[in-house]
């Protein structure tokens, strides 16, 4: 049975309202320049030494459209594809000031419900999952705008069981870890593994590299909000994950495995399950992407080993497609 993808005022895909010239252009611009043009000299193979980050202020106000502070109005009024960027002396001062930058959370009502879904590939810590600050932070400032729930959901990679992954203590300073299961459900949220929730069929329109409908989180259709809240980095083999990857999260392991990943169909085609990536996307809506970029995986990943970087960034979009695009620009500067 097909349900309707969540994202009330949904973001993504053409559907969105974005003229698909306009976001391939904007696509073409920041890949071929690599924002120098608001990193300067510096980006992609400058002076500055791999791991610099050059001129990174400079970018995090430039493409910020207004760094000073909110423009007014409400996150409405935003346009659909600007991506902020931000940085500040910590995560969750980052966080309140990109939220305000996108005219705050104000398409949330009193007493609505909120799902957050973080990248937690396993029991690992930044950058290749979603940092603890970034994700209760985010928690506080749902409440504080109204919600009546936040929920926090995923379904982790491969063969481990979520609640193991979230019982594992990875959050707070050495020697006081404390696990993530304990600091969002501190922080007000309910945590929802979703190895056992029920799962939907959802046949993706045009998307023609799918042989039959996936399957998707019934969790989505019960929600008023979807916030997807990835982390930056890169992949050995999807090349980069971020707002788009993320979401292969809400992809039921029956969908992963077989349709996607081990495909004999792959074998002449490895640019198929980069493409499925996308295509998958068709199903879900966020009504807003938080990309944690307070520290990044440059090389490697989506987990251990790889080359980090404190990027010390948070960059927030409605559109995927041009979150992305900014986040690999920063990516570059960083030495990718």
């Amino acid at each position: 049975m097909k349900r309707a993808p969540v994202g009330r005022r949904g973001t993504g895909g053409a559907q969105d309202g974005v003229e698909e010239t306009t976001r391939r252009e904007f696509v073409r611009t920041a890949a071929a320049a690599g924002v120098a043009a608001l990193v300067g000299a510096r980006c992609g193979g400058g002076d500055a030494a791999p791991g610099d980050g050059g001129d990174a202020d400079g970018l995090a106000d430039a493409v910020g459209d207004g760094a000073d502070g909110a423009e007014g109005g409400t996150f409405d009024d935003v346009p659909q594809g600007r991506v902020v960027l931000v940085r500040a002396g910590t995560p969750e001062e980052a966080l309140a000031r990109g939220v305000a930058l996108m005219n705050g959370l104000t398409f949330i009502r009193p007493g609505q419900t909120v799902l957050l879904k973080p990248n937690v590939t396993g029991p690992i810590p930044p950058p290749d999952t979603t940092s603890c600050e970034v994700l209760t932070a985010l928690i506080g400032l749902c409440r504080a705008a109204g919600a009546g729930e936040v929920i926090v959901a995923e379904r982790t990679c491969g063969p481990l069981r979520t609640p193991m992954v979230f019982d594992t203590a990875r959050c707070g300073p050495d020697g006081e870890e404390r696990s993530l299961r304990e600091v969002i459900e501190t922080a007000g949220a309910t945590f929802r593994p979703l190895d056992d929730e029920p799962w939907d069929e959802f046949e993706l329109p045009g998307a023609t590299d799918f042989e039959r409908p996936i399957l998707i989180p019934r969790i989505l259709a019960e929600v008023d909000h979807f916030i997807n809240v990835p982390a930056l980095k890169t992949h050995s083999g999807a090349v980069f994950t971020m707002s788009l990857k993320n979401l292969f999260g809400f992809i039921h392991p029956d969908t992963r495995n077989g349709q996607v990943h081990e495909n004999p169909l792959n074998d002449g085609d490895p640019d198929r399950d980069k493409r499925m990536f996308a295509q998958m996307n068709l199903a879900f809506h966020p009504i807003l992407n938080i990309l944690d970029g307070i520290v990044a995986r440059t090389t490697g990943g989506p987990m251990p080993p790889g080359d980090e970087a404190p990027t010390n960034l948070i960059l927030l979009s409605k559109d995927r497609v041009a979150l992305d695009a900014v986040g690999l620009a920063v990516l570059r500067v960083w030495g990718t």
